[in-house]
């Protein structure tokens, strides 16, 4: 006997699963396992909510959380008796067919996508939200407050200047380790992984994959590094800003598009760290839908805490070569090998298919319409010379908030359409889901509304 996990991704972006017990008389089949849409938030009304979930063989592998017979495959929903890819909210049908898409425009036949993910291992945290309580509380390692709780061995990263100190600094680096000896075992390999700038911050980098496998493989290493910090008694998040006055949680996209064996954004014979024209044009595409994309890239309420406090509203979104402070960044590189950009915006709240996909989307705009980008930023922003000021935003900055960014993608959506990548009732349900979201938070006091207008 052997258990098979059946992974698929609702609408939000949540790795869902269904498990199924195959005896020997299976063979190694993967039947097909019947779902009820109307039980995942987003897919199916419970009328007619009847769905299948129909397994990708190619994804068959070991479970390394599982015993010695449980295996693990991706799946994707469709309605009974209709083609795997035709469901409108079937996610991972969706970056099927931006990668169709990508091959049929001639520009490229791959993408490679290398992820680097930011988190917080947290030792605990609490929180509650009703008419008479309101608040979150949550414990961690590195903030140097913590040495007056209680007896430490008083090593502790407690700021951004630090973060590169190994252990016993490094709480965490252990932890790491063995997520990273878990992602090997399901194909991910890790480029690098560190203590990140944050308190309890943590970051593990991927090596390049192609556009489906890597979404897939965000899925999975977000699923394994919340299990092995749990293992660890330790919580693991990927909120984007979980702690205020702190550095936030991030996806950085490293991107590069492939014809024929050779990188479209390397410039044969430039200089090293130039980019093709193709490759700016992509930039110029990304950045000129910036707004629509938040809405998929950065999708919840708490995506523009960590937006706001890296990509000020007063400038608009940019670009510029080995800048960490830009929106995209063109990494050094000396060979067509490691040429890529890298979007930095987007954040692990986000739906990894949709995300990926939104972005190839508007950087194949950017190069079919031959956009060109704006200058290229040089130098750290100077923030104490852009006061903040509500009226007086710059045009194609950064969403400020989800609502603009959901009305950015009502009015800027052709681009995600076209070919049929996105289909309009899959827009739809995230512009619904996150306007719910939004007005729920816009109407619930914050414990900061307290410490600031309490006496008012």
């Amino acid at each position: 006997m052997k258990t098979t996990t059946y992974l698929f991704t609702d609408v939000r972006g949540f790795l869902m699963q269904g498990k199924r017990t195959l005896g020997e008389s299976h063979g190694t089949s993967l039947p097909p396992v019947n779902l009820s849409g109307g039980l995942v938030p987003g897919m199916q009304d419970d009328e007619g909510s009847e769905l299948v979930l129909i397994p990708d063989r190619s994804t068959d592998m070991a479970d390394p959380l599982g015993g010695e017979h449980d295996r693990l495959v991706f799946t994707q929903p469709v309605q009974p008796g209709e083609a795997v890819g035709s469901y409108a909210k079937d996610v991972r049908g969706t970056c099927q067919r931006c990668r169709d898409r990508l091959i049929k425009s001639g520009i490229a036949d791959e993408a490679m996508v290398g992820i680097e993910m930011e988190f917080s291992l947290l030792d605990g945290i609490r929180f509650h939200t009703a008419p008479d309580r309101n608040f979150v509380e949550l414990k961690e390692r590195d903030g140097w407050p913590n040495n007056a709780d209680e007896f430490t061995n008083g090593y502790r990263i407690g700021h951004r200047s630090l973060h590169f100190l190994p252990s016993p600094h490094d709480h965490h680096v252990k932890v790491r380790d063995e997520i990273c000896s878990v992602l090997r075992k399901v194909g991910i390999a890790p480029v690098h992984h560190g203590h990140e700038a944050g308190p309890s911050q943590q970051e593990i980098a991927t090596a390049p994959r192609s556009l489906v496998s890597a979404a897939d493989a965000v899925q999975l290493q977000k699923h394994i590094i919340r299990n092995v910090a749990a293992m660890h008694h330790l919580s693991a998040t990927f909120m984007p800003r979980p702690m205020a006055y702190a550095e936030g949680n991030g996806m950085h996209v490293n991107l590069s598009l492939w014809r024929q064996g050779r990188n479209i954004f390397h410039q044969d014979g430039g200089d090293p760290g130039e980019l093709s024209a193709q490759g700016l044009s992509f930039i110029a595409g990304v950045l000129r839908h910036v707004q629509a994309l938040n809405a998929i890239t950065n999708p919840t309420i708490n995506s523009y805490r960590r937006l706001n406090h890296f990509y000020s509203p007063m400038r608009p979104a940019g670009w510029g070569h080995r800048n960490r402070t830009t929106a995209i960044r063109v990494p050094y590189h000396a060979g067509e090998a490691d040429c890529r950009i890298e979007i930095r915006f987007p954040d692990a709240s986000s739906n990894p298919y949709l995300a990926l996909s939104g972005l190839i989307c508007a950087g194949l705009d950017g190069i079919e319409r031959g956009l060109q980008p704006p200058p290229q930023e040089h130098g750290e922003p100077k923030w104490y010379e852009q006061p903040f000021h509500a009226i007086k935003a710059a045009d194609n900055a950064m969403a400020p908030d989800l609502r603009c960014a959901l009305i950015a993608l009502e009015k800027d959506k052709e681009f995600l359409t076209r070919s049929t990548v996105f289909d309009d009732r899959l827009l739809e349900a995230l512009i619904q889901d996150g306007s719910f979201f939004w007005h729920w938070a816009a109407t619930t006091p914050a414990p900061l509304d307290f410490q600031v207008f309490y006496g008012h």
